[in-house]
């Protein structure tokens, strides 16, 4: 159900979103940048003032829905200048008590307003166990930076953002960004390894890219790592990432004891997989995870013609289809990231974004990112509440 925090203007009636979303026992809270609510207005001071506005935002969603900071399991910090990265910090780590959630951060090229930095966190509540994963051997990083390695929540584990580095040296490994993913993948192995699990139970994965140009090599390092069925996905280019890599990828992956993820496999469309590893959708633990989609038409795999308010309408109609492929209807979508290529579009993104959800419209957050796949103009992933009863003899289903 939807979460409305006291004494704030309802955001729907101006943007197609929910402040936060409650599905079972977690928390989808949408992306928050440093305005105050009352005059909506941003509030002066740079980028620590507008972290902390951002955060005591947050705070005041996780607590409207029935939590508290203490219970919220991963964010993502999208900041419009990396220079940033050290002064967000400094304010970050005062919210949160340890163990803190997980994180990914980097830049973007805009965000919607003036805004120098936009935060977007999920939490669970209380009843739920939440737990830190320490990887023996690991130099302890929460000791450097305001986050963990990884998260359980209930089934649930949330990693990190990982670049290439080498966990023991601590540098960047080097032989370019094949090098670096096939290493990122392989600390993300050793976490889910230490919380009890492995890569196949991987559900979802975020892959930034510091050039889009890098797609293709990444790609065949990230196939390489993987076993049929791939995660759900999604890759762009951004601004800029932490430390000078040239690639971060961040994961989310589920415990043995919420049985092996299921692969939404939607009638009629080709095996993306043959191409691009990836799944269109991978349902585990109460919620299906869509891959990220663009306007291509599924049959030609060409972009639609018309420009950003005709792809958003293709990219919905396809998630839309996976979505009822899962079992669910559009209704059941609890959380959506937008990512486009130009913030000039983000009005008639919205206009046409607007018409597929009723209210209350899922959680949200919208940025520019540096390049999408393919010249696409915009890039749509969702997360959906689900009733999910898989098949005992094997990871795939097809539901008709």
């Amino acid at each position: 159900h939807e979460i409305k925090v006291p004494g704030w203007p309802d955001m729907a009636s101006k943007v197609p979103l929910s402040t936060g979303i409650i599905s079972g026992s977690t928390i989808f809270a949408s992306g928050m940048a440093g305005y105050d609510m009352k005059t909506m207005k941003l509030v002066p001071g740079g980028i620590q003032n507008e972290t902390k506005q951002a955060l005591s935002l947050i705070k005041q969603i996780v607590e409207a829905g029935g939590s508290d900071m203490a219970h919220v399991s991963d964010c993502h910090v999208y900041l419009k200048d990396i220079r940033d990265f050290a002064a967000m910090n400094e304010v970050y780590g005062d919210f949160f008590p340890k163990p803190r959630p997980t994180r990914v951060a980097f830049e973007v090229p805009s965000l919607a307003g003036p805004a120098a930095v936009e935060i977007q966190c999920f939490a669970s509540l209380p009843a739920v166990t939440r737990a830190e994963v320490v990887v023996p051997g690991w130099p302890d990083m929460t000791a450097k930076y305001p986050f963990s390695t990884a998260i359980t929540a209930g089934h649930a584990i949330f990693v990190s953002g990982f670049p290439g580095v080498d966990m023991h040296a601590g540098k960047l490994v080097e032989g370019g960004v094949a090098a670096e993913t096939k290493q990122s993948l392989a600390n993300i192995r050793e976490v889910l390894l230490a919380a009890g699990s492995d890569e196949s139970h991987i559900v979802n994965c975020a892959v930034y890219l510091k050039d889009i140009a890098d797609f293709a090599a990444v790609n065949g390092a990230y196939r390489a790592f993987f076993g049929k069925p791939f995660p759900a996905r999604v890759a762009m280019q951004v601004g800029a990432l932490a430390g000078g890599a040239s690639v971060e990828i961040q994961c989310s992956a589920v415990l043995p004891e919420a049985g092996p993820p299921k692969q939404i496999v939607v009638p009629g469309w080709p095996d993306m997989s043959g191409k691009l590893p990836f799944s269109s959708g991978i349902a585990a633990n109460g919620f299906l995870f869509a891959s990220g989609l663009a306007g291509f038409d599924m049959q030609t795999m060409k972009l639609v013609p018309g420009g950003v308010q005709n792809q958003t309408r293709k990219t919905l109609e396809s998630l839309r289809e996976v979505v009822r492929a899962g079992g669910a209807s559009m209704d059941d979508v609890v959380a959506c990231a937008v990512y486009l290529q130009d913030m000039k579009d983000f009005a008639a993104m919205n206009e046409v974004y607007k018409t597929f959800f009723t209210k209350p419209a899922p959680a949200r957050v919208a940025t520019q990112v540096a390049g999408l796949i393919a010249g696409a103009s915009v890039e749509i992933q969702c997360t959906v509440a689900i009733e999910f009863s898989p098949p005992m003899d094997g990871r795939q289903v097809v539901i008709v």
